[in-house]
């Protein structure tokens, strides 16, 4: 733009801006608004999501979905049954017998208790035997409560008899035989059943139930305790749901 004015003295030209400097002064402009449209918008925003935080805020669903959140997943049933799929093998409580036992034999007269003299013969048994009982896994059942942050686990009142084994490589015989009256081919196995049964019976009543549940609820807490040790391991009759 180029205006004149003319006087008796001189001619005054006076010029507008340049057309680079108008392009830039409109380009601040624009910077402007669109900065006040974008610091309106997040102020808008934050005190939507605030106001929708703090109506949440304090409630038990809450408090779970900011843990899950937080850890990327939540505890379940499942999983606690997984983990203990991995230590299967050491829910079993071992007990270990030895001795030794005397079959002494004669043979009677007919009908009668009384024992023919001359015709006793006798075996000295050795033995070392391992009584195992445990608990099946399909046994065990979990409830996990999330919002008590608790892990429940029901077991069964009574183990199972895994095992009750005298391996052959561990008795030793000391047979002293009588031709009037020979030892019997199976006459050694037949007291070795005796000995196992006899031997859990004297377990049992020694508390080897006791003791392998206790050793059950041990394993279990240590493992639990180190994979999720904010949880606390309850031994009970499990809820339904969860609480």
């Amino acid at each position: 733009m180029r205006r004149e004015y003319k006087d008796d003295r001189q001619t005054i030209v006076v010029r507008g801006p340049g057309l680079i400097r108008r392009i830039g002064g409109a380009v601040v402009v624009l910077f402007a608004v669109i900065g006040v449209i974008m610091v309106v918008g997040w102020i808008s925003g934050w005190s939507g999501s605030s106001d929708k935080k703090v109506q949440r805020s304090g409630s038990k669903e809450a408090i779970v979905e900011e843990e899950e959140k937080f850890h990327g997943i939540i505890l379940t049933d499942n999983t606690v049954m997984s983990e203990l799929k991995a230590i299967a093998e050491l829910m079993t409580y071992s007990h270990h017998y030895a001795g030794t036992a005397t079959v002494v034999d004669s043979v009677q007269i007919p009908y009668t208790d009384v024992n023919i003299w001359g015709t006793q013969h006798t075996i000295d048994i050795m033995y070392n035997g391992t009584i195992k009982v445990g608990y099946d896994l399909k046994d065990i059942h979990i409830k996990v409560n999330e919002l008590r942050k608790e892990i429940y686990v029901m077991i069964p009142k009574v183990p199972t008899v895994v095992d009750n084994n005298i391996p052959q490589e561990s008795v030793s015989v000391v047979q002293d035989n009588n031709p009037f009256n020979p030892i019997r081919a199976n006459e050694v196995n037949e007291r070795l059943a005796e000995i196992k049964a006899d031997r859990l019976n004297e377990a049992v009543k020694d508390g080897i139930y006791d003791q392998a549940e206790n050793h059950l609820r041990q394993i279990i807490i240590e493992t639990l305790a180190q994979l999720h040790n904010d949880y606390k391991v309850v031994f009970s009759d499990m809820p339904t749901t969860a609480q």
